[in-house]
């Protein structure tokens, strides 16, 4: 037998910065552990919660090969970060893709720079505790909840196309998070944007008391008024009124029955809620247009850092507005709770997440 890699086996190396232990494997992937030399010290400290926590996997999987094969090595790095983004919401942890380390008949050289990067071990994404919400046990077999997935034609590919958007901003945000926190943020308001488009709502449910008011008194008022109100209506985006409306829709109550915040008092609470989200989108739009940095508020909190939403009012001497918005807006933190428990609740919507028999 040929020692040398087959053209339709290729292997990706991943890693994340929380600890999982078993392995996944199907008769077409495998998803198991990369083992260190353990003859190396460092390699203690990294599978111990720290700043050097880190754990690799391979994921192998196998493809068709056409028998006249032409053109270039097809590239199946993608695969790799692909997989990382859903293993990133089914877990709610950061992952990372280096690259094949086998591929097309090639072996290849992957890319081990984050291994070099220290994290944060006490935000709840690098730790490695089970998250709050969609407790999935840091277990590599859990991936079975989501292998639907991996199924050519097993689901709608108009929807994997979208739900593929929606997890690479997500797992984005999170790589990003500590180095760049207000494009960590904006990458979660864009990741719920994306989600917000698998809803349908009715024209007026996209406009608030304000406007609806004022389309009323041009449809009563004004000679061929509902035309003209009709017109009015059909322009109108309502972006906002829509991300706002999807969150909602998927939230439900039992969501604010929890936290990973230290104290009830830092954490998100149903009756503010609404307000809360709508500042988070008011405060990208804010920055998208001011690019006053606003980084350093959402990335802390009094209450330690998975504090979900301001305590007091910030103050923000160039920009007193910015300050009331960043006072109503959840961290960085609640944020991103908010964005996995969302993709979640969609993905178990279209029977994509299989939740465990207790649930």
């Amino acid at each position: 037998m040929s020692l040398r890699p087959q053209q339709d086996v290729h292997k990706s190396l991943i890693s994340t910065t929380s600890r999982l232990v078993g392995e996944y494997e199907t008769d077409c992937a495998l998803l198991s552990h990369a083992w260190p030399d353990f003859r190396d010290r460092s390699a203690f400290i990294r599978r111990e919660e720290g700043p050097a926590s880190r754990s690799a996997f391979i994921f192998a999987f196998r493809t068709v090969v056409s028998e006249e094969r032409m053109g270039p090595v097809p590239n199946y790095n993608p695969v790799g970060e692909m997989i990382c983004s859903y293993l990133a919401v089914l877990y709610g942890k950061r992952f990372d893709s280096h690259g094949q380390i086998e591929g097309s008949g090639y072996f290849r050289l992957p890319d081990l720079s984050e291994f070099g990067h220290l994290c944060r071990s006490d935000l709840s994404f690098n730790s490695h505790k089970v998250r709050v919400d969609y407790s999935v046990p840091l277990n590599l077999v859990e991936f079975s909840r989501i292998e639907r997935l991996l199924k050519a034609g097993a689901i709608d590919i108009k929807f994997l196309r979208s739900f593929q958007t929606i997890c690479k901003f997500y797992l984005q945000s999170l790589q990003t998070a500590e180095h760049d926190p207000e494009v960590a943020y904006l990458h979660l308001i864009t990741a719920i944007e994306v989600l917000s488009n698998f809803f349908e709502f009715e024209k007026d449910e996209l406009l608030d008391d304000r406007t609806l008011n004022a389309l009323s008194e041009i449809e009563s008022g004004l000679t061929d008024g509902k035309q003209i109100a009709a017109l009015f209506r059909s322009r109108m985006l309502q972006v906002k009124r829509r991300f706002l409306k999807s969150v909602l829709r998927l939230v439900d109550d039992d969501f604010f029955t929890r936290s990973e915040a230290t104290e009830p008092l830092f954490a998100l609470k149903l009756d503010s809620f609404e307000s809360c989200m709508g500042a988070a989108y008011d405060l990208r739009s804010r920055y998208v247009h001011t690019g006053v940095p606003f980084g350093s508020w959402v990335s802390r909190g009094i209450g330690g850092p998975n504090t979900e939403v301001q305590v007091g009012a910030p103050v923000v001497d160039e920009d007193r507005e910015l300050g009331k918005l960043i006072g109503r807006a959840p961290t960085f933190a609640g944020l991103e709770r908010v964005t996995r428990y969302v993709i979640l609740r969609l993905a178990e919507s279209q029977g994509v997440y299989v939740a465990p028999p207790s649930t």
